[in-house]
């Protein structure tokens, strides 16, 4: 079988040497920054007053100690290319959030702290993480890094980044292209982006295209053993999986002398696989002798198309009243086709035909309208309408004698809809200038219905969610913040019916009657930023009382089901150290560090004891280390590292634990002139991104018990990618 032919350009071995190269010489910086940190202690702190930071006026801090804001002059010394390279810079920032996040209900759920020229950018695909990786840096005039309280998003303890593009006339256009291989594959392909941004004193608009194809190898070794530890069976795997996207973005944004807002946004992707799988199973006889069991060949073809289109238009009435209004549509549809050969006999034979469809649609359309009569208080009132659809065809075939025959599967086609309204309210509260309180509470309604030939199921859903958050500037350096929230998350849909999974091969039932998780979130933290703008270092700690909680429940005596396991905790902390050595007076360089530790309970369905969330893992960490080198290469060198703690996964027939060996990446950037940069990456530079999978083995019995029959050993691995990029502004 093939993937399609590469675009060869040279040898990918030359590359992993050189890059192998690179890895050794890049440690360095890192060992020294480490040792020096214990001198940061002695950071004096900054003034109650707005000060001006070194740089002529490119940082400046509000009198509240609220909002930093960064001037693009402050970033000229290193003549950044994107805005990615700007905030990269800023220490303390991140757009990938905080590592506690949740996936909420609705658009005012999953709104992130992100906002261009003070308006958030609205989309759940297109959202504003992926609008500032398509903000180039020469339409940046400043960024502001707010910590607080804002009327534009929903209360956070996260910090809010607001970039603010320039107003006078211009244009620009960046070409992009990027090759990216994975070691053990053949051939390296060529892939093109390309951005062009204008904007003027009224208006600015963004397009976007980009095409992104790789191949990525991939081996399994799986290893059962009896209950004495006895070896019995071995499975080897080889994986191949060819990825196409296609993605085409749009953003446009037109301010009125008025004062009123009109931002549009498109985006279209095309997301093309082709995976070929083969596993060999063989009976272990002897530790040194095993025979053949089977011999089996997957091929899987998935087309997935997502459009999305939002609008969004804010008018202000008078000095101290806004109202915005927004609409937002999301359409996905996923076609699956997978055979499964049988090679061990004397022809190929397809065993079982798999043919799938899945078209998910989401529409929303939300009203709120704002009042700030006084710095001491603000209002906010609004609605929400949600309409999801979600249908399913799904198709199985398996061989009987010298055909394949239809295998009807329960539950497997129908429609879902959910119809979903929502008001909401929040009251902003600034008693003094260094203490501010934010109060809301959101009330939901919802109706989800599913029909299909098997199920005809109907219910109606409401809920309240009730919020506070409270922050407390100590001092210009210090600030304390805490929040309770009651949270809500979204149903997964696809779990309403039946599927087969990905890597057991094994035909799941949907459930119906899930009910989405809930919970109270409370969370209290605190702040420190080191004098001078030199870093910042931040704890906080978070307890969740979490109610049906998401996990396998029994289904038919025998096999299981997703479903609601009952009522659960979660609750942890997490630091995050982030230093400028620049501003210590040192050399150019940044240091990040995040640890989240996280413990969960719940009690297992199947045996009725506590144990931890399911793909829950209990801790995080990852250190990132930038070296800004103004000789030799001209550029920098980014080192990162990022580990997770196990994750336990709990089902009927077995439990999983899940533990990664750690990613550790390198990057290497040159400026080529002040408008082109040539930059290498190697990610898995240790253990080649290898998995570990540790399975105990149950069979279950008709009484709802289950015995442990033995284990399963299993490790995957990819091996290490590569890539260099070549960002050019034309």
């Amino acid at each position: 079988m093939t993937f399609g032919a590469g675009f060869r350009l040279y040898s990918p071995v030359y590359l992993m040497r050189m890059f192998r190269l690179l890895r050794v010489a890049a440690f360095i910086p890192l060992l020294i920054g480490l040792s020096l940190t214990s001198g940061l202690c002695s950071a004096k702190s900054g003034s109650s007053s707005e000060t001006s930071l070194p740089g002529p006026k490119a940082v400046t801090v509000s009198e509240d100690g609220n909002t930093t804001t960064y001037n693009a002059a402050f970033f000229d010394q290193f003549e950044p290319l994107t805005l990615r390279n700007m905030i990269d810079r800023i220490p303390g920032v991140s757009i990938e959030g905080s590592a506690s996040g949740s996936d909420r209900r609705g658009l005012r759920g999953s709104q992130d702290a992100i906002l261009i020229n003070g308006q958030q950018v609205i989309g759940k695909n297109n959202d504003g993480s992926s609008a500032l990786a398509q903000v180039l840096a020469s339409q940046v005039e400043y960024i502001e890094i707010i910590r607080g309280s804002s009327s534009e998003v929903q209360s956070t303890t996260q910090k809010i980044i607001n970039v603010v593009l320039k107003s006078d006339a211009q244009s620009v256009t960046q070409v992009q292209a990027s090759l990216l291989f994975y070691e053990g594959d053949d051939s390296a392909r060529l892939n093109p982006t390309v951005i062009y941004s204008a904007n003027n004193e009224n208006n600015n608009y963004t397009l976007f295209f980009r095409s992104l194809k790789n191949v990525r190898p991939w081996t399994r070794t799986k290893l059962t053993t009896d209950q004495a530890g006895a070896p019995r069976q071995r499975n080897d795997e080889l994986e191949s999986l060819l990825t196409h996207k296609v993605r085409a973005t749009g953003r446009f944004e037109q301010v009125a002398d008025s004062g009123s807002r009109l931002q549009l946004s498109s985006y279209l992707e095309g997301d093309f696989l082709d995976r070929e799988r083969r596993e060999s199973a063989f009976t272990v006889l002897t530790p040194q002798n095993s025979e053949g069991v089977s011999d089996i060949l997957e091929i899987d073809k998935r087309d997935k198309w997502t459009t999305e289109l939002s609008a969004d238009y804010s008018r202000p009435i008078g000095k101290s009243e806004s109202i915005t209004v927004l609409g937002f549509f999301n359409w996905q549809e996923e076609s699956r086709d997978r055979e499964v050969l049988d090679l061990f006999g004397p022809t190929d034979l397809v065993v079982t035909r798999q043919a799938r469809k899945d078209v998910k649609t989401e529409s929303i359309i939300r009203g709120t309208y704002d009042r700030t009569p006084s710095k001491i208080w603000g209002f906010q009132y609004g609605l929400e309408g949600t309409l999801n659809t979600q249908e399913t065809d799904f198709d199985l075939q398996t061989r009987e004698g010298d055909e394949l025959v239809p295998l009807p599967v329960f539950n497997s086609n129908g429609t879902v809809t959910e119809y979903r309204g929502e008001f909401f309210s929040t009251a902003r509260w600034h008693p003094i200038d260094d203490l501010s309180f934010e109060f809301g509470v959101a009330i939901e309604a919802s109706r989800i219905s599913q029909a299909s030939d098997d199920v005809d199921n109907s219910r109606f859903l409401s809920y309240v969610k009730p919020s506070l958050s409270a922050f407390w500037n100590v001092t210009p350096s210090d600030r304390l913040f805490f929040s309770i929230v009651r949270d809500v998350q979204q149903l997964d849909f696809l779990e309403f019916v039946a599927t087969i999974t990905d890597r057991d091969q094994e035909l799941e039932a949907g459930n119906p009657n899930l009910l989405p998780e809930k919970s109270w979130d409370a969370t209290i933290g605190y702040e420190h930023g080191l004098g001078n703008g030199a870093g910042l270092i931040s704890v906080s700690g978070f307890y969740r009382r979490v109610e049906d909680v998401a996990g396998r429940v029994l289904f038919r005596d025998l096999i299981s089901q997703p479903g609601n396991i009952g009522s659960g905790s979660e609750k942890g902390g997490e630091a995050e150290l982030s230093l400028q050595f620049t501003r210590l007076g040192w050399w150019d360089g940044i240091l990040t560090t995040k640890y989240l530790y996280r413990d969960t309970s719940v009690t297992d369905p199947f045996s009725d004891t506590k144990r931890s969330f399911d793909q829950t893992s209990d801790w995080e960490f990852e250190v990132s280390y930038r070296h800004d080198v103004d000789t030799v290469i001209d550029g920098y060198v980014n080192l990162s590292y990022s580990e997770n703690g196990r994750k336990l996964i709990h089902d009927i027939d077995y439990i999983e634990n899940v533990k990664d060996s750690g990613t550790l990446s390198i990057v290497l950037a040159h400026q080529i002139q002040k408008n082109m940069e040539l930059r290498a990456t190697v990610r898995n530079l240790v253990n080649d991104g290898r998995i570990r999978r540790d399975r105990q083995l149950f069979e279950p019995d008709a009484q709802g018990g289950r015995q442990q029959i033995g284990s399963r050993f299993e490790r995957h691995e990819w091996g290490k990618f590569f890539s260099l990029v070549l960002n050019w502004n034309v």
